[in-house]
């Protein structure tokens, strides 16, 4: 009799688990089939990077024009159909060859030089600092125009914008500049921006030069209010900026924030001794510009998501990202990395298209050069493996690495030196990790060697002096700095 009943009862128990056993995998995610091809995150939510491809036959476009090179690429030719959390790197990268400005077409300057009088330039740093100033006035010709300003918890105008005809009374006015109180650095470079607005020369370098050795605590202390304000002038108004950050108690973490936002040149003088000849590097940069005006406008595909750009400021509208170039010098490289994600329903073909425009200083002519990159929904695993782009995949592991690292320093600035040594050794692990990347690459060998360098001081940072720590941060910081923006 029991029997009769618990037939019934069993029957229904696996009736209803048949059913639920059907229901879910009939709504079942299916699991990729590419299980080749591995990825790796440094963590959860750095982007995922391939590691172990087959081949790299991914496709690079680059388009000349004279001595400007433009050349742009995704990661891969393809991208995944059979899985969802889809993503894609897109790289574009500006490089001009050596080039030299004969006198005859040499791009007038329109200066600002921002000299930090406060009284902690007492001695040696504010007499090389004059010295410095003076040099960049011999250089200057008549075409070109100056005006400088120094600053403690005052600001003065030394020299209203004027054209370079008397250099030895700017000279003069230069020798007299002695150092007094505190430091509105933020006073001191505002007065240098409205110098040369009220006074832009359409067609020259409009660029303000700062010199300081302290910390902004007069007027607008807040960095990320200065370095908005340093950015709008240049979107705005056309004018850049270059920091010269002398000794060791400067803030680098904002002379480097208000250099890359004003796309100019930061500089760490531990030695006053050494400022005339950085100043020097500086001017003759400026003298051999092959483009300006420069401007970069990428359109990402409807179904495509930009979730991080690397580094280089930017203004979104819609899906046309905006980036203000301004000006191009001999040499120069600028590298924008972008990682995106493609939505889970896409399944067609994607382009990128890539626009730089810019006037040659060759031509006296705008020019635009445009880069279309398309990707494809994978028609399978063989064509997708091997159609990988190494240098794009170098390129996210660079960006990765130098972001980890500029965490790193981070927690050293806040005395966790532990914290600084942990995120530093998981670096250097992947890097290694990666070193069939890394051994192709000699911006990922030097910014690896400086990763080395840097766990090597952290080991004894709990010992070392105040000023010995201060120049451990400023020169790695200085170190990561021109790595990410590929400066020599």
């Amino acid at each position: 009799m029991l029997s009769k009943l618990l037939i019934p009862a069993i029957m229904a128990i696996l009736a209803i688990l048949f059913l639920q056993l059907f229901s879910s995998s009939s709504t079942q995610i299916p699991k990729p089939v590419l299980n080749d091809v591995a990825y790796f995150n440094f963590n959860d939510s750095a982007p995922i990077i391939p590691v172990n491809t087959k081949g790299y036959k991914g496709t690079t476009i680059t388009k000349n024009m004279n001595e400007i090179h433009f050349t742009s690429a995704t990661d891969n030719d393809y991208y995944r159909t059979d899985t969802t959390n889809r993503h894609c790197f897109l790289y574009v990268e500006t490089r001009v060859d050596e080039f030299f400005n004969d006198h005859a077409k040499r791009v007038p300057l329109n200066l600002s030089i921002v000299i930090d009088r406060s009284g902690s330039m007492e001695g040696d740093k504010i007499k090389y600092a004059r010295e410095a100033a003076i040099y960049i006035i011999e250089q200057l010709k008549p075409e070109d125009r100056v005006n400088i300003i120094a600053y403690d918890d005052k600001v003065t105008l030394i020299q209203a914008s004027t054209a370079v005809t008397d250099k030895q009374l700017l000279k003069k006015k230069i020798a007299a500049i002695y150092p007094g109180g505190s430091t509105n650095l933020w006073g001191g470079t505002e007065k240098g921006y409205e110098q040369i607005k009220n006074n832009f020369m359409p067609g020259a370098i409009n660029r303000v030069l700062l010199l300081s050795d302290g910390l902004a605590n007069e007027g607008l202390t807040d960095e990320k209010a200065i370095t908005y304000k340093v950015q709008q002038y240049k979107d705005k108004e056309g004018i850049t900026f270059s920091s010269f950050g002398l000794g060791l108690d400067y803030n680098e973490n904002l002379m480097t924030a208000m250099a890359e936002s004003g796309t100019g040149n930061y500089y760490f003088i531990e030695s006053a001794a050494n400022l005339a000849g950085i100043f020097s590097k500086e001017l003759n940069g400026l003298m051999n510009i092959a483009a300006q005006n420069t401007a970069l406008k990428i359109e990402v595909p409807q179904g495509v998501t930009v979730e991080k750009v690397y580094h280089v400021p930017s203004t979104n509208n819609g899906n046309t990202l905006q980036f203000n170039l301004r000006d191009l010098f001999s040499q120069e490289s600028k590298g924008i990395l972008l990682y995106c994600r493609i939505d889970n329903q896409v399944n067609q073909a994607l382009t990128f298209t890539s626009t730089l425009s810019y006037q040659a200083t060759r031509q006296k002519q705008l020019e635009t050069l445009v880069n279309k990159n398309i990707i494809y929904p994978m028609p399978s695993l063989e064509k997708y493996e091997f159609a990988f782009n190494e240098k794009v995949i170098q390129q996210a592991i660079l960006n990765q690495a130098n972001e980890n690292m500029e965490k790193a320093i981070a927690e050293a600035d806040m005395g966790h030196y532990e914290n600084a040594q942990t995120i530093s050794d998981k670096n250097n692990s992947y890097l290694q990790k990666n070193n069939h990347y890394v051994s192709g690459s000699a911006e990922l060998k030097k910014l690896k060697d400086e990763i080395v360098s840097y766990n090597a001081k952290l080991v004894t940072a709990d010992t070392m002096s105040v000023d010995d720590i201060k120049r451990m941060q400023k020169s790695t910081k200085e170190a990561n700095y021109k790595i990410r923006t590929k400066k020599h």
